[in-house]
């Protein structure tokens, strides 16, 4: 079997590091493959085998689309295994009207669970949750200056942000363009309603959020009014002369798993209820819903959206209004407990940034003057700049073929 030629395609869906296939043997349903290590073999359907071949013309080298006519395989199709290339570690197969394609270990290995698929965010570093059961005795936290030099370290500091929901970046310069260049260091700022790069002072009167105050606001999260709600939140402090003003952090996997646990019915209701939000101003009226806890397909929740100020008006059925109501309470109850809470007096040379997707802030209240300068980065930049530096990073690091 020729080696499939070098392209984007190829070198996607091959890892060196990645358990090897060391037997292969066909059957009437599809494929059984042993990895090394395992001792029981896996099965790969043959309408699966012929959806997923990396041959070109079976995937667009360039792009990585699909060009298999998904739609056009009989469902009870069967391949004929042709040749197995150990030293490639590249699998040939023959179907029935001619076609030839090929697959890689790794491409059935990241699919099965015994190698890290591409698009997993951080799989050697899991997420660690935080609340008054588990607290965080030190804050996570980087240096400026390494994140701006060096990738590794940028990606170092991304995937900590990962883990616990926020980092505190040290020695930021204490003024726009630095805060600018920083938010273009982990990708695309995403455009609001508020602008891309801005300001937040309770002098500021262009917008009439409650976050242009000085008073305390509960804890939250941001953008619920938002179809696509940002994913990062970046402040950084510009000038502080005051008391007070102390950034409030709370874990929402955290609390949502305290509630899966301890309380299933509202757990169940804030997954199921979609929560109406509103964000009204002079030429301004956004609106989108979506439940408390939204979750994947494995019900793991994945976005956390709480925010009661902007709550916009909703009816439901008395029976649903009364479970909705309690777990709501339960939660906002939650939210509020300080032993559940990270406090952080962000001063000049200070970036905090922070998963909204996860974590719900707040602000004590304070006197004086507190200046920031932010920013959002939507979920999907986020999540994108960190599978870009895994992967290159990676790369850098294995020995030439």
């Amino acid at each position: 079997m020729s080696p499939l030629p070098k392209n984007l395609a190829t070198d996607f869906y091959s890892d060196p590091t990645a358990p090897h296939l060391v037997r292969l043997e066909q059957g009437d349903t599809g494929l059984l493959v042993w990895f090394a290590g395992q001792t029981a073999p896996v099965l790969f359907s043959w309408f699966w085998l012929r959806d997923h071949g990396l041959d070109e013309s079976s995937i667009d080298p360039v792009t990585l689309q699909r060009r298999t006519d998904t739609f056009s395989i009989a469902p009870d199709i069967r391949g004929q295994l042709t040749n197995f290339d150990q030293q490639q570690q590249l699998i040939s197969l023959l179907w029935p009207d001619g076609q030839q394609t090929s697959l890689s270990a790794y491409l059935l290995a990241s699919n099965c669970g015994l190698a890290p698929a591409r698009h997993e965010l951080a799989p050697d570093k899991p997420q660690i949750l935080w609340d008054n059961a588990a607290p965080l005795t030190d804050l996570p936290a980087a240096q400026h200056a390494a994140v701006m030099q060096n990738d590794s370290e940028l990606l170092n500091w991304l995937e900590q942000i990962f883990q616990y929901g926020f980092s505190v970046l040290e020695g930021v310069p204490s003024t726009e363009q630095a805060t600018t260049e920083l938010a273009q260091r982990v990708g695309r700022i995403q455009e609001t309603l508020f602008g891309t790069m801005w300001p937040l002072s309770s002098e500021l009167t262009e917008h009439g959020d409650t976050a242009y105050s000085t008073s305390y606001l509960a804890p939250h999260t941001d953008g619920t009014y938002y179809q696509d709600a940002a994913g990062l939140q970046m402040f950084n402090c510009l000038r502080f002369d005051g008391d007070g003003g102390e950034n409030i952090l709370v874990d929402g996997y955290a609390l949502a798993e305290q509630l899966r646990s301890a309380d299933p019915e509202a757990f169940q209701a804030l997954s199921e209820i979609n929560v109406p939000s509103h964000y009204i101003e002079r030429g301004v009226h956004m609106r989108a819903e979506r439940p408390a806890f939204r979750l994947d397909g494995n019900g793991d929740v994945i976005q956390v959206s709480f925010n009661n100020y902007d709550r916009a008006p909703m009816r439901l059925v008395a029976d649903q209004a009364d479970r909705f109501h309690r777990a709501y309470r339960v939660l906002h109850d939650a939210t509020l407990d300080e032993s559940n809470w990270v406090k952080i007096g962000l001063r000049p040379g200070q970036t905090l940034i922070f998963d909204n997707w996860r974590l719900l802030h707040g602000r004590m209240g304070y006197v004086g003057e507190r200046v920031f300068y932010g920013c959002y980065h939507s979920r999907a930049e986020f999540e994108s700049r960190l599978r870009v530096l895994r992967a290159s990073i990676q790369k850098d690091a294995r020995p030439d073929d």
